[in-house]
């Protein structure tokens, strides 16, 4: 039986490490989270339709299985290792791919069902430097994550070490794919959430930053994000060992580069181009603003 990694002080948090063929590492890490995996799911599904019911639209867990049964296809289709790998979780933590799809994807399976409203105060902000500005002369990506105490629990770092393909580090959540993360090849991503109202059946974005995680530059990163058909909006962050790096503002149909100014590109939660911003859901309230405005300060 695998040692639980969770058995820790929530100061401590665990690391995962992986190593094989994407069965084999999804079936150890499905064995490493079984029981954080089915919990996290029962609270994310909850969250998702109690933010439904907020909206006015009730669903049943048997409806909201169906609706996330529609984007299991894109996913084999985008990315076969990644599936077979999700798998490999599904079956050593005994979960279905839907309810594991839905416990990876919150934000985005959540946006589909409603708008769910982001309680006061909590976001992510994120910061590019690029070198010429970041006083060590490197590329430098920041952000926050900022959790609910619901998840912060289940937050882990996950090692990939897959027979083909680059090696990973990324800080998720149990059973979760990657999501703030960086590749041997020298490549990085982070993610802000933004809510738009064109939310589809697609992939999440812990889907698209997996695939990106595959990717060898920058400029390959945001082609893939840009051809890839996403269910929901997201803003990326990216920058790869050649300094290159791009600031990528999604809805679920549209995909936008943001300039930089003077070598810098910062974002909160709420959508900054023109287009996305013309698709955004709904009011994300005063701390993303307030946030942004003391990052473009700083």
């Amino acid at each position: 039986m695998t040692k639980n990694p969770f058995d820790k002080s929530i100061n401590q948090l665990p690391t995962i490490e992986l190593q094989g063929s994407f069965k084999e590492m999804g079936q150890q890490y499905g064995e490493a989270c079984k029981s954080q995996i089915r919990q996290l799911y029962e609270i994310r599904l909850d969250a998702a339709l109690q933010h439904a019911a907020d909206r006015g639209r009730t669903f049943s867990k048997e409806q909201a299985l169906k609706i996330a049964a529609e984007n299991i296809h894109f996913l084999k289709d985008y990315h076969d290792d990644a599936f077979i790998e999700m798998q490999g979780i599904c079956h050593a933590a005994d979960i279905s791919l839907e309810e594991l799809y839905i416990m990876q994807g919150l934000t985005d399976f959540r946006d589909f069902l409603s708008w769910g409203k982001i309680p006061d105060g909590l976001g992510c902000t994120s910061l590019i430097i690029s070198r010429e500005r970041s006083k060590n002369g490197k590329l430098l990506l920041a952000q926050n994550w900022d959790l609910q105490t619901s998840n912060m629990p289940f937050v882990c770092f996950v090692k990939r070490r897959p027979q083909n393909g680059p090696q990973t580090l990324s800080l998720t959540i149990a059973g979760g794919l990657s999501m703030i993360a960086l590749n041997s090849e020298g490549l990085a991503i982070g993610t802000n959430n933004i809510k738009t109202n064109d939310c589809r059946p697609g992939l999440n974005y812990l889907n698209i930053i997996h695939k990106v995680m595959t990717c060898t530059s920058g400029n390959d990163a945001v082609k893939t994000i840009e051809n890839t058909q996403r269910s929901g909006a997201h803003y990326y962050l990216m920058g790869d060992k050649n300094g290159a790096y791009s600031g990528l503002e999604c809805s679920a149909t549209l995909a936008r580069s943001l300039a930089p100014d003077h070598g810098l590109i910062t974002h909160c939660n709420h959508p900054v181009h023109p287009d996305i911003n013309a698709l955004n859901a709904e009011d994300m309230g005063q701390s993303t603003c307030h946030r942004q405005l003391r990052i473009d300060t700083l």
